[in-house]
């Protein structure tokens, strides 16, 4: 079974038990230690003290009080209950009791063997003390104390020796102590670096990065990137976000899929509708000049005129389809110009330049005629002299530039800016004035999205030229 990655609270509770971990054991660590050597230290000092005092009593008391009692000075009775020796016995007993070295240990029972040693002589003394010539024999046996206090004299101070070397001895432990617990330190400095290191990237991996990753698609999304999705992240939290945001995604852009095809089925309704609008009082005054003609008895002319009409509603129609050919949509436009020229006769001449090697491209059908009858109706028609329609394809890298040019009237620069602000509003154009021009860019616009283009230039009293641009597309 795969381990639960931990959660965010987790992932921070462990790293701050690992750093009041890393930081208490070793001050733990020193308290004990430097509390039990300073304890042995200054338990040796007073050892040291101690065996100092015994020996000064030794040397200083022993023998005085002794004397005393041999002299008479002091009572028999009274030097009884208050020995000297047993002082020394019960001073020896309580150094004992803090000792733990076995040469220790040793040095006091000798010194223990020769308090006995003394007791002995001092019994001896209070002994020959009740009998006659006492002090003749205490004498003697004072010569021996002497000797034995002299000599526990010496072995108290060799024992101070030897606490002076154990002293010594834990001073140097403290310096070695003090030295390993230095490096133990540094040693635990190196590891919380590397730990503070390794658990900043571990932190970056589980937590940063996920969350500068979900920043990012928030970012992307916002900018209508859709199709931008994350991994799931380990940290529980972030993993369950980062799933919460792919799904909005998903189902974002499953909105915008099923809106954008009933956008498109009803902008293919609306095509229809538009379409429908663009040939009605072209057809009643074309079918007007032919019965004309035929009532003038110029049948040719006539003639000529219904069939430039006939194939100008082919072309229309184009059997249901939405796109033409580049050299189709040119002979819809010669048709128009054809059944104009016949009606307007020499006042009315156009030229169509359109190179053969872009004759074959797709474009969407009908897109030049209302803008040619625009020419024709807003503009040259307006002229005393001879109104010149021209027509020309240019290609600029991936896109086709449709140009439509007239000679007459123009536009006035206060209603050319009113035209531009209407263009702008691309599908929301108004349709009551103009529709032809607005018509078109609104097709284009359905069609081709912001791919395509309008671009309108006029002068008053000169003439307009609209330019259309539209992506280069193949057959198919």
């Amino acid at each position: 079974m795969k381990k639960k990655a931990p959660s965010i609270q987790q992932i921070f509770s462990q790293a701050n038990k690992l750093m009041f971990a890393l930081a208490i054991i070793p001050l733990l660590i020193s308290i004990l230690l430097y509390s039990r050597q300073l304890f042995i230290y200054q338990r040796t000092v007073a050892n040291i003290q101690e065996a100092n005092a015994i020996a000064a009593k030794v040397d200083d008391t022993v023998l005085e009080e002794m004397w005393d009692v041999v002299t008479g000075q002091i009572p028999l009775k009274q030097y009884s209950k208050n020995s000297i020796v047993d002082e020394l016995r019960e001073d020896i007993f309580h150094i004992q009791e803090n000792i733990n070295t076995k040469g220790e240990r040793s040095i006091l029972d000798v010194a223990l063997r020769i308090i006995d040693s003394l007791e002995s002589y001092q019994e001896d003394i209070l002994t020959n003390l009740s009998k006659e010539n006492s002090y003749e024999k205490n004498k003697e046996v004072m010569v021996q104390v002497e000797s034995v206090t002299q000599l526990l004299s010496d072995i108290l101070q060799e024992f101070v020796r030897i606490e002076i070397n154990l002293a010594s001895q834990k001073n140097t432990e403290m310096i070695q102590s003090l030295m390993i617990l230095s490096v133990v330190e540094l040693m635990i400095v190196v590891g919380i670096i590397y730990f503070v290191r390794k658990n900043r990237r571990f932190l970056n991996e589980r937590i940063q990065e996920p969350l500068n990753n979900l920043i990012h698609m928030s970012n992307e999304l916002a900018k209508g990137h859709l199709g931008y999705r994350l991994a799931l992240p380990q940290t529980p939290e972030l993993s369950s976000l980062t799933e919460s945001l792919n799904k909005m995604a998903d189902d974002l852009t499953q909105l915008l899929e099923e809106n954008a095809l009933k956008q498109y089925h009803l902008a293919q309704s609306e095509v229809r509708v538009l379409q429908a609008q663009i040939t009605p009082h072209f057809v009643y005054n074309s079918l007007d000049a032919i019965v004309s003609l035929i009532e003038q008895e110029q049948y040719e002319k006539a003639k000529e005129m219904t069939f430039a009409l006939s194939d100008f509603f082919r072309i229309s129609l184009s059997k249901g389809k939405d796109w033409i050919s580049v050299d189709t949509e040119i002979k819809h436009i010669q048709d128009y110009l054809v059944i104009l020229q016949i009606r307007y006769g020499e006042m009315l001449q156009f030229q169509i330049d359109v190179p053969d090697s872009l004759r074959n491209y797709q474009i969407l059908k009908m897109i030049l005629q209302p803008l040619v009858e625009n020419a024709v109706y807003h503009g040259v028609k307006f002229n005393r002299r001879v109104g010149l329609i021209q027509v020309t394809l240019e290609e600029e890298e991936s896109n086709l530039i449709f140009t439509v040019a007239d000679n007459g009237i123009g536009i006035q620069p206060e209603q050319l800016e009113e035209i531009q602000e209407e263009l702008a509003k691309g599908v929301d154009s108004d349709f009551s004035t103009g529709y032809g021009l607005y018509n078109v860019n609104k097709r284009l616009l359905l069609y081709y999205g912001s791919q395509a283009g309008i671009r309108l230039e006029s002068h008053y009293r000169k003439g307009t030229t609209i330019r259309v641009t539209v992506p280069k597309r193949q057959e198919g």
